[in-house]
């Protein structure tokens, strides 16, 4: 399966994706036949190897004859579409596209959609470097698309372009990007999210190629993107499901061990999916404790607050980590003492559980209620449990 993963971490923009993808081995030549097709308006695009800050890109160059006057963007996409054939599936992306770009600028400036403007030379940029990106992949072959997460400047007034980029991120992954001004456009952020699969690390792939691209505009902050080309694996069924968590580490080793426990639950109530503590040696041979909490980024600033008030740590280490978890579900079973759950895990969604377990406080609960030891609860469940799995052979209704 020919797969890319755009590296957007530098910028994005709609030019620096087509140049890259030319870098990548798109042609120059059928590119431009097709737009030409569509576009009746003379233009020139051109592609030429620029020096960023001491690394080469394929930088798109476009020059439009088209007006600057305001025109309605829907009115005049409209107005193209019943003069040309785009092809069924060029002509879905590019509506796909421009619907999403009209409606976003409607809801962000809160105007009817038939009253979206933009200058008509725009417009016409925005449908030759669609038709170029689109075209281009389709050229590539490519399959698959997966993406890093959309960088996210820190301040939200630092242009007047924010909340649309922000409107047109929606359902992709974003990150805090490390300074205030981030290098993205709209129509590379409108571009990327029509048409990736996938935001996340990078996956497991054989590496072919690698192409970088950048916008055909002489400035310092000019948006790179690196895009990776190759094979992913193809007709496996990945195992499990595939999401990014958020890791924090720190070494402890003047802390009262009598806090750990509250600490861990503490961590726990406050957004951690999972929290623990390795005994370990630090320099001088002192033993101390790593502590480890899992969390999603979204609740970052909440597991670093508790950790920095409830602790002795000057800092911490963070990363996000992709990690395979089984799909899980719980369902309940009966036993002699009583209803316990249990969690299962399986490989695929549906599909025959791999693992399950009694749950500990349930089995504690009618433990103490019947005066028996816990493992006679907790065995009666694993009995009750496989027999219902192996009866239904799958995950129970």
């Amino acid at each position: 399966m020919k797969a890319i993963y755009i590296d957007c971490s530098a910028g994005l923009s709609g030019s620096a994706l087509l140049g890259a993808l030319v870098e990548l081995g798109a042609k120059p030549e059928l590119l431009v036949e097709k737009i030409k097709s569509i576009v009746t308006i003379p233009f020139q695009l051109t592609f030429r190897k620029r020096n960023i800050n001491g690394a080469t890109a394929t930088a798109t160059v476009l020059k439009v004859e088209a007006g600057q006057e305001p025109v309605p963007v829907a009115a005049m996409f409209k107005s193209i579409n019943t003069k040309v054939f785009f092809g069924d599936e060029l002509e879905d992306r590019l509506h796909s596209l421009f619907d999403k770009f009209i409606l976003a600028q409607s809801k962000v400036f809160n105007l009817p959609v038939a009253e979206v403007v933009m200058p008509e030379a725009e417009i016409l940029r925005m449908i030759i470097i669609a038709t170029g990106f689109f075209t281009a992949l389709e050229q590539l072959g490519i399959e698959r698309i997966n993406a890093s997460p959309l960088p996210v400047g820190s301040q939200l007034s630092t242009h007047n372009l924010a909340p649309l980029l922000m409107e047109l991120a929606r359902g992709a992954a974003v990150k805090q990007y490390g300074g205030t001004d981030v290098p993205i456009t709209p129509l590379g952020v409108a571009l990327l999210t029509c048409r990736a699969d996938e935001f996340g690390l990078l996956p497991e792939m054989t590496l072919s190629e690698t192409g970088y691209g950048a916008s055909g505009e002489d400035r310092q902050d000019n948006p790179r993107v690196r895009i990776l080309y190759g094979t992913g694996r193809d007709g496996e069924t990945p195992l499990g499901q595939s999401e990014t968590i958020t890791v924090v580490e720190t070494a402890i080793d003047d802390m009262n061990p009598e806090f750990f426990p509250f600490l861990v639950d503490r961590l726990l109530a406050g957004g951690a999916v999972d929290a623990f503590l390795i005994p370990i040696y630090m320099k001088k041979s002192r033993p101390a404790h790593l502590l480890t909490a899992l969390c999603n980024r979204s609740r970052l600033e909440d597991v670093l607050s508790i950790i920095f008030n409830e602790t002795t740590t000057l800092g911490v280490r963070v990363r996000d980590d992709e990690r395979r978890i089984l799909h899980r579900y719980f369902f309940m079973t009966s036993t002699l003492y009583g209803e316990v759950a249990v969690k299962a895990g399986c490989l695929a969604e549906g599909g025959a559980p791999v693992q399950y377990a009694p749950e500990f406080e349930d089995c504690k609960k009618l433990a103490l209620q019947h005066a028996v030891p816990i493992k006679k609860v907790y065995a009666a469940a694993q009995r009750a449990a496989h027999e219902y799995i192996h009866k239904c052979g799958k995950k129970p209704e």
